[in-house]
């Protein structure tokens, strides 16, 4: 079975600008609704102070909270038996190229988002075409209506 392992704070920031916890859950459902049926097995990495550890387990999604979610990411690519079927999406450079030297395949943010369709609402914005760029939306009215759209 494909795996795709997700920085969760990375895809957030890229997808709706900004990782509360109204686009954690925006971005949980869609998941969720995109990968429930397929043969993938997503894991979605949170950054969380307050410790690790599973948080929910929904149809092919797990989402997990750990103390560094980079490290978390790492540890678990290197401990698959299978590290040529995970892909990791992820910003990060370091992780990105620790990932990709244990034999994981990588996706940028940016790019998963791009290339997603359904990772945005219709009629939104595109998402920046530069890792550093600035989120696509002007105001936080904007924000708030996109992930308004998310939650119907």
């Amino acid at each position: 079975m494909e795996e795709i392992v997700i920085d969760g704070c990375n895809l957030a920031y890229k997808a709706f600008g900004g990782a509360g916890d109204r686009e954690r859950e925006a971005l949980t459902r869609a998941l969720s609704a995109r990968y429930c049926a397929k043969r993938i097995l997503v894991t979605l990495v949170w950054d969380s102070g307050a410790g690790g550890g599973l948080e929910q387990v929904l149809p092919n999604l797990k989402v997990r909270f750990a103390t560094d979610a980079d490290a978390h990411i790492r540890r678990i690519v290197e401990e698959s038996p299978r590290r040529a079927s995970i892909t990791v999406v992820t910003d990060d450079r370091s992780v990105g190229g620790s990932v990709r030297s244990m034999g994981a395949k990588l996706v940028r943010s940016s790019d998963f988002v791009r290339h997603w369709k359904g990772m945005r609402p219709p009629g939104a914005p595109p998402p920046p075409p530069a890792s550093d760029a600035k989120p696509s939306y002007e105001t936080e009215a904007e924000k708030r209506r996109l992930l308004g759209e998310w939650e119907k």
